[in-house]
């Protein structure tokens, strides 16, 4: 039983942990906002300048017609564009969850938005330049400005390493050599209309025009381009053309989302994208003839932003409380994490007479025979559904349960685990998760783990990027030190939430022992002490001595960042029970 002080410590920290875990997820949101509102800005205030001088040019009444008419068609273009980085988005999602290579189309505009988002930070920075240099001491505001130029050189640096070791690299990966070529033609095209004549950068606008409506309305069309955009460029690339059937594109995406509103609303989706593009347009139109042009600009940027973001967080929230958590999706993008399939299941009784028998005292608990009769006993003895049971394919002994309730959480033990413990220490080591589920750690530590996970996820679905990159970098930072905050004092209660279920506090003990001597043997890169999903695990990953200031490190990270107490203490403590 845990003493008063320890509720109430665990309680304070498990407040101060959910108070930082709000305001970095806030923090995140209103980056991502500007990153994404100011290059919408920009983009409209410059449309909107063009198209208003070529009004001015063709004899159009500036006062009354040219400025709304320029907006309002602005805006028209824009929608095309962000619904292209959208779909985009979503497709490359989609290909990653079907283990199949994303289309060059959607490739080649994620590419594009990753240096738009650079360009969009960087004017952000210049932004807010005067404002820190009436404020800052000129040592530290020259600092900043130096620091900056380095992050550039770093950015620059890295993401031409990236490029280079994914070309060089003989591994098939889901990426494909089309998209780099469309963002090449991209920027040759952005820099004629800089250099020569504005008029290129139409060329641009109608190809997304086309994209996004081509998707709809001829998507066969659109297969054809990429497809040959494809073979010419795995020509030039002396490879082998990726073949079509095994690509998802943003064609495949659309024809998903068209049946998706095909169902829901039970009207033609051209229909609703025109309805709703003519809606917005015409309203951004009576907006500029009754209030001024920048005011109108910014309003569309602020809300193309909050719906884009929006889309996004909403979906990421939902899918939080769905039961495929992001800390779940993180281990399946980076392990082999397969769903328990049992057959021929014996009771029990019967696995549980044979493991007590002296010619049997060493047999390992066979996964297909007895795991879900022993979580399914386990959980009812403390009146809890049983988890959905799933293996991970590794020989690291690793067990973890996450999920934000007990009827939609997930227990992943691995292969190394079940073959490492007797019956009695495999029965302990889920004991032990199912006290976590009954005490809530795991739905504490699945929301507090999101923001960490979320952010690994972005890094590996889209590649390097030198604006999420960094942001990441910070979110896994923080999140790791609060995470730890809370994880370390729960462990203690799972272990003695463990012991009121079996009653057999040696068999936890032999079983933490058993793991931490294993992991010893047999370190892994799998779970590491940066990795948000050791705060889930029974045990955590051993150390790894480094050269140079081996203690300090070690320190930090078992004493600032570590997500368990010492796995002896735990061991003195249970036997002290025995």
């Amino acid at each position: 039983m845990t003493s008063l002080p320890t509720r109430a410590g665990l309680f304070v920290r498990t407040v101060i942990a959910g108070v930082s875990c709000l305001f970095l997820s806030s923090g995140v949101v209103v980056a991502v906002l500007l990153l994404i509102g100011v290059p919408i800005y920009a983009g409209v205030h410059y449309g909107v300048e063009v198209l208003s001088s070529l009004a001015i040019l063709l004899g159009f009444d500036f006062r009354l017609a040219a400025e709304p008419l320029a907006v309002a068609l602005v805006v028209a273009v824009g929608m095309p564009c962000l619904a292209a980085v959208e779909l985009s988005l979503r497709t490359v999602r989609t290909a990653r969850e079907r283990s199949a290579p994303a289309g060059a189309l959607a490739q080649g505009i994620i590419e594009l938005a990753s240096y738009v988002l650079l360009l969009s930070s960087l004017l952000i920075v210049l932004s807010t330049l005067p404002v820190l240099r009436s404020v800052l001491p000129l040592p530290l505001f020259g600092l900043l400005v130096l620091l900056g130029f380095f992050y550039l050189l770093m950015a620059g640096y890295l993401w031409a390493a990236h490029e280079w070791i994914r070309s060089k690299d003989e591994v098939n990966d889901e990426r494909t050599t089309g998209g780099n070529w469309l963002v090449i033609g991209i920027f040759i095209v952005g820099y004629l209309s800089m250099a020569y004549w504005v008029g290129f950068a139409l060329l641009v606008v109608a190809a997304l025009v086309w994209l996004v409506f081509g998707s709809i309305i001829v998507p066969n069309h659109v297969d054809g381009v990429r497809d040959a955009i494809e073979r010419r460029a795995a020509e030039i690339a002396e490879e082998e053309p990726v073949d079509p059937a095994a690509t998802y594109g943003i064609t495949d995406e659309a024809k998903w989302v068209r049946i998706r509103l095909e169902q829901t609303t039970a009207l033609r989706p051209t229909l609703l994208v025109t309805v709703t593009g003519i809606v917005i347009v015409g309203a951004s139109y009576w907006a500029a003839t009754f209030v001024s042009v920048e005011t109108v600009v910014v309003s569309v940027a602020a809300v193309s932003a909050v719906a884009f973001v929006g889309i996004h967080v909403g979906a990421t929230i939902r899918t939080e409380f769905t039961g495929n958590n992001a800390v779940l999706r993180n281990l399946e993008d980076r392990f082999d994490l397969e769903a328990l399939t049992v057959t021929d299941i014996e009771s029990v009784d019967q696995i549980a007479g044979t493991a007590g028998s002296n010619s049997n005292s060493d047999r390992k608990v066979d996964v297909n025979a007895s795991l879900e009769s022993i979580v399914t006993r386990l959980a009812g003895q403390v009146d809890l559904p049983p988890p959905e049971i799933r293996v991970l394919e590794h020989g690291t002994p690793v067990a973890l349960t996450v999920g934000y309730r007990p009827a939609v959480s997930t227990l992943v033990l691995s292969r190394g685990l079940i073959e490492t413990l007797e019956y009695h220490e495999l029965e302990a080591a889920i004991a032990h998760e199912l006290a976590h589920v009954a005490n809530r750690d795991a739905a504490v530590l699945t929301a507090l783990s999101a923001p960490s996970a979320v952010a690994r996820l972005a890094r590996s679905r889209y590649g390097y990027n030198p604006v999420v990159e960094p942001l990441a970098m910070l979110v896994g930072t923080i999140s790791r030190w609060y995470v730890a905050l809370v994880s370390r004092g729960r462990e203690y209660a799972a272990d003695d939430g463990a012991v009121a279920i079996t009653g057999d506090p040696a068999a936890l003990a032999s079983a933490l022992e058993s793991l931490d001597a294993d992991l010893e043997r047999r370190p892994s890169t799998d779970l590491r002490e940066r990795d948000a999903a050791t705060a889930f695990a029974i045990v955590p990953p051993p150390w790894e001595k480094h050269p140079f200031f081996d203690r300090t490190r070690r320190f930090i990270a078992r004493r600032v960042f570590g997500t368990h107490p010492p796995t002896e203490k735990r061991i003195d403590r249970l036997r002290a029970q025995v």
